[in-house]
């Protein structure tokens, strides 16, 4: 195997490789294929990026959908199996099935028919399996002891998701209402 000279001085001589081949028709067509590559791994990086956005986006639809029909069990299938969730009234539970089965209380009690909406305000991905979520949300249909209906509750939460396979699942959630009178920055 014969080894180009040129390539060579290239690699070592720091010979400038763009004036020295200048007008030849071949290197051209390298550079528009070598532009043309670089091209699509940024397309896909970026594709690749909203993939993530558009799967956690959805995983919210699916997370408003069974918290409204009042479905724990199909609630909770969307953490990780050792998920944890710290909810805005304090409690935490830790696991898919502690989740499942204070959500079940909860539904059964003070959350009894409220309904839930979930406003993504940022995704991002921390690594190809690894997203962090920071959304708001309002939830409605809560009742005082008397059973009269309270006003909405708006907070916001910050939710850790984890790709296994090709779904994502919550791994960590922590939600908030802030102080009556506060404003996010």
């Amino acid at each position: 195997m014969r080894i180009d000279p040129f390539i060579i001085k290239r690699v070592y001589g720091g010979v400038n490789w763009f004036k020295q081949r200048k007008g030849n028709l071949m290197d051209k067509r390298l550079c528009v294929v070598f532009f043309a590559v670089l091209t699509i791994i940024f397309s896909t990086l970026a594709f690749g990026q909203e993939s993530v956005d558009t799967a956690i986006r959805n995983r919210v639809k699916q997370f408003e959908a069974a918290y409204n029909s009042g479905n724990a069990d199909s609630t909770a299938a969307i953490y990780a199996v050792d998920a944890t969730h710290t909810f805005a009234n304090g409690l935490t539970y830790r696991g898919r099935v502690e989740i499942a089965n204070g959500l079940k209380e909860q539904f059964a009690g003070p959350m009894k028919g409220t309904q839930i909406a979930l406003t993504p305000l940022h995704i991002r991905a921390l690594s190809p399996d690894i997203a962090v979520e920071e959304a708001s949300f309002s939830l409605s249909g809560l009742k005082d002891s008397n059973g009269a209906v309270l006003p909405p509750i708006g907070g916001f939460c910050l939710v850790v998701y984890q790709k296994i396979g090709e779904q994502w699942f919550v791994a960590a959630a922590q939600c908030m209402v802030p102080p009556p009178g506060s404003q996010p920055k």
